[in-house]
């Protein structure tokens, strides 16, 4: 979910899911529907939703064009609609459910992603209503979603799954110069382990997804160029992320799960191909060198069939990284204990 400037969501059904009209939800819905589902986008802005819903029926097409076999077959189910709605408000999303499951007959996924902060900046210059704003779409918007969610899917046969966005300062971690923001994910995480256990005998699964950090409006408000250098190594853009979430989530089971975009085989190809990554997004005036989301999605129905080096190491279990990682240290002590005789040079 986000909102005017950077609040929207989505639902996806068949599959249902809520996903936004901008950024990371937007390329969820794209990825939901190119997967065969049914999604509704929301926004608060009607004329948002127009063009999202225009926009994602067009790539619709053009995947269904570059698709083959029993994948075009797939994607005749697939389809989207769109609703405005601010979270924020109980009998907005109340609307939402109900405009859902009376295009679509039940909701099986409903993503909560909206997420919006207002520049980088200490506690003290935040206005009433900068902070308001931040709590309501982040916290409260998810709260009553979540609940609206619950409500719906407890009474459906196959029940479903529920999933917040994890960011920054879930963890507990400091969030400086985002005080409000972290805030409101800190709390975010207590929801979903206090859930957890109330809906323990439900049908209704609730879970976290983190999308690490994604180059988004959201990311990018206020950031620095110090900030950008950084984003070169660590941060992908949101079509890249939906590609690796997606087929999580639409496999996801129980309750209490934790997807996760940056993996240990992904953080540590990161950190192995640091130098590599420098000017990846971001020259060093801070000036983009990525393409326009336009130019980046134009043969993007075709391109996500692509099998990637990390998609390959995420093929094994969070188990064999540790394995491998233990074996990696045990060969370093072999190495060095069969040299220890030996001189150094200079010694």
């Amino acid at each position: 979910m986000y909102s005017d400037n950077d609040e929207h969501w989505s639902c996806t059904c068949r599959w249902f899911s809520v996903v936004s009209t901008r950024g990371l939800g937007k390329a969820l819905a794209r990825e939901f529907l190119l997967s065969g589902d049914r999604v509704v986008v929301a926004s608060r802005s009607s004329e948002s939703v127009r063009m999202t819903v225009t926009e994602l029926e067009e790539n619709l097409k053009e995947g269904m064009m570059a698709a083959g076999g029993s994948s075009k077959k797939n994607l005749v189910h697939a389809k989207v609609a769109g609703i405005a709605c601010d979270v924020c408000e109980p009998a907005d999303v109340q609307k939402l459910s109900n405009f859902a499951v009376n295009e679509f007959g039940s909701i099986d996924i409903w993503i909560n992603n909206a997420g919006t902060n207002k520049g980088f900046k200490p506690l003290l210059q935040f206005t009433n209503e900068e902070i308001e704003q931040i709590v309501s779409t982040n916290l409260v918007g998810s709260i009553l979603c979540t609940r609206e969610a619950m409500r719906v899917m407890r009474d459906q046969p196959k029940g479903g799954h529920i999933f917040n966005m994890d960011g920054a300062g879930s963890g507990g971690s400091s969030t400086p110069l985002t005080a409000v923001y972290g805030s409101t994910k800190c709390g975010l995480r207590q929801l979903q382990a206090s859930l957890f256990k109330e809906s323990k005998r439900s049908k209704v699964g609730v879970h976290t997804a983190s999308p690490g950090m994604v180059l988004t409006d959201l990311l990018l408000s206020g950031s620095t160029i110090q900030n950008k250098q950084m984003f070169n190594i660590i941060c992908e853009l949101p079509e890249t992320v939906a590609r690796t979430l997606v087929p999580r989530i639409r496999v996801v089971k129980g309750s209490g799960k934790a997807i996760n975009y940056l993996t240990p085989p992904r953080i540590l190809l990161a950190l192995v191909t640091a130098w590599l990554r420098r000017g990846r997004w971001f020259d060093d005036q801070g000036r983009a060198l990525y393409a326009a989301e336009a130019d980046r999605i134009r043969n993007w129905a075709e391109n996500r069939a692509r099998f990637s080096f990390t998609d390959a190491m995420e093929m094994y279990t969070e188990n064999t990284w540790v394995s491998v990682f233990s074996l990696s240290v045990v060969c370093a002590f072999i190495i060095l204990s069969s040299t220890g005789s030996n001189t150094f040079p200079g010694t």
